[in-house]
This record gives C-alpha cells, structure tokens and sequence, in this order.
C-alpha cells in the first residue's frame, strides 16, 4: 500500500482544525466562542499553506523549514541545510507570514488571513463580550472560510461538499440588537481591534466577482418555503440553505420538560404552576427563543412540540431569584 505523500497528512490536519473550529463556534451556548475559533481557523491555514509549500516544492521537509545559518562566517553560502530547532530539539517551521509571502497571495486574502492573525493575538488577552465586534469577526472569518474552501478545492482537489459549512450563531442576531451596542461599552482592546479591522476593510473594499474577500457582509431574511430557512451571505449573496430540523440539533434543544428541570435547578422561588406557564406563553410568541417542531417539518402540520434555546432563561431572570 502506498504511504500517502506528506503535504496530503498536513492537508487532512488542516480540514481537522477547520472542522474542530466550526463545530465549536456553531455550539448554541459557547461564551468564548470567537477566541477559540480563531485560534483554531490560524492553525488549520497555516497547515493548509505549509501543505502547497511542500507540495510545490517535491515534498522536502526543508521548504516549510527555517535555515538556521545560510552563510559561513567568512560569507560563504553553507551547502547542506541545517534547520533551527526549538527548545525540545525539532525543527522550526515557518509561520503563517512568511507561507504567505512566499506564496504571493492576492492583496485581499493576505489582508484577511492578517486580520484573522490579529483577532487570534487579541484573544489571549482579551474575551470579546461585544456583538458588534463579534459580528465584524465572523463576516472577516466568513470571506476566509470561502477563500479556504476554493484553495482547497483548486490546490489539492479536495472536496468538503459533504459538509455543512455555515456559522451560526450571529445569523440569529437582529440588526437593532447589534447596533445598540454603543462603542461607549468596549475595552481599550476592543476599540483598538475594531479600529485595525475597520482600516483593513477600507483598504480592501468589496470588489464584486472577485476570487477572495476581505470581508463578506451578513444579512438574516426567514422565508417560508419548502427547503427550510434562507440565508444570504454578501452583496448579492452567497445562497446557504439551513434545514428548519438542523435548528433543533443546535440552536433549539430544549423541550418543555427540560426545561422545568432546568428551572427549578436554577432558580430559589421557581414553581411549575399558572404563572410559570404565563410566563411561557409570553416567550413562546418569541420565535427567535421558541420554535416548534412539527410532525411533518416541511408541511409545518400534524402535532407540534416547542422547543427553546439559551436565551429562555435571560427571560426566566427577570421574574425568579438564582440560587
């Protein structure tokens, strides 16, 4: 059986991160789900660059390596390759700037892969606790998700179609609710990102038909129809079709019995009685805390089960007392 080529290992680690990174951010209650994402969207490029660099280059190990001396001390260019070690005694690889420069990326996807460096350096100082910023990530991340998609499809010929490739949480946000996050509330750090993410975008202005992006902008428009809930990406839009059931894998997990287990765990003064289900019926008239499922999702008829996210109990809150 023939040993599968060393770019094609670092490509499957690649598509690992990618996977890991999107299973993550796509949780229905994750509270640090942008840092984590962007922590593991770095690595899966890097892998994936590293992987053309050794594929272009016959699969030597010393192309994604660094040199650690190239002269002799009278000048002399050394011959043999001698890698620079780290402190466990293997060899340095080069980072994700130095791939792609010497890739010669184009302008807007090295800008992207630039900002998405910037928001995994920002993150291990700083947890993002702003939508606004959150929805500037996740519109960087998803022009560099299509970008990654293509290079990979273009690149090694590997196809992830069988994926479903979409980042949920922010398509669930209205409009009002991001934009009535005033700039006031930010940290330093967060401002300080805002302003370099901003900068990078009016540096690289959205170009329609182009192969990357810097950023792809995000709107939410819920249709009825057959296939479920339409999602749009973009000027024109990119079309992403999420199944209504997939809402109740992810985002919609919680049935009424569930739920008041949940209460009354979480909550000194909560019983299951006339105001509890008052309560509820006034939520479940909030499709973007209740949805219900159907016996036949399509139709939307037959007997039907309401199910609830997280965002229930910041409704709960206000009407008990947290143990």
């Amino acid at each position: 059986m023939a040993q599968a080529k060393k770019h094609t290992k670092v490509v499957e680690k690649s598509v690992a991160a990618l996977l890991s990174a999107i299973e993550i951010y796509n949780k229905p209650d994750f509270k640090y789900r942008e840092e984590i994402f962007s922590i593991l969207f770095v690595n899966s490029w890097e892998l994936l660059l590293k992987a053309k660099i050794l594929k272009d280059n016959k699969e030597k190990l010393a192309s994604i390596q660094i040199p650690e001396k190239t002269r002799t001390k009278s000048g002399r260019p050394i011959r043999r390759f001698y890698p620079k070690v780290n402190r466990s005694g293997n060899p340095l690889t080069k980072d994700i700037f130095n791939a792609f420069d010497e890739l010669k990326l184009p302008k807007p996807l090295k800008a992207n892969l630039e900002a998405i460096v910037e928001i995994r350096d920002n993150s291990i100082h700083f947890k993002n606790e702003d939508r606004s910023l959150a929805k500037r990530i996740q519109e960087i991340c998803t022009a560099s998700l299509k970008s990654y998609l293509d290079l990979l499809k273009t690149w090694f010929n590997y196809n992830l179609s069988d994926y479903n490739f979409y980042l949920v949480p922010i398509t669930f946000f209205h409009p009002y609710e991001v934009e009535s996050y005033s700039l006031n509330n930010l940290s330093t750090q967060e401002k300080n990102l805002l302003k370099y993410l901003k900068t990078k975008e009016r540096q690289n202005p959205y170009r329609e038909g182009a192969d990357h992006y810097f950023s792809l902008t995000l709107t939410t428009k819920f249709e009825k129809g057959t296939s479920g809930v339409g999602v749009k990406i973009g000027k024109r839009g990119i079309p992403i079709t999420i199944q209504e059931e997939n809402l109740f894998k992810t985002k919609f997990t919680i049935d009424s019995e569930k739920l008041q287990q949940m209460a009354k765990k979480k909550y000194i003064d909560c019983k299951i009685n006339s105001k509890f289900w008052g309560i509820l019926k006034r939520i479940k008239e909030n499709d973007a805390i209740c949805r219900y499922n159907y016996l036949d999702p399509i139709k939307k008829t037959g007997t039907k089960k309401p199910f609830y996210c997280t965002e229930v109990f910041k409704e709960l809150d206000k009407y008990y007392i947290k143990k």
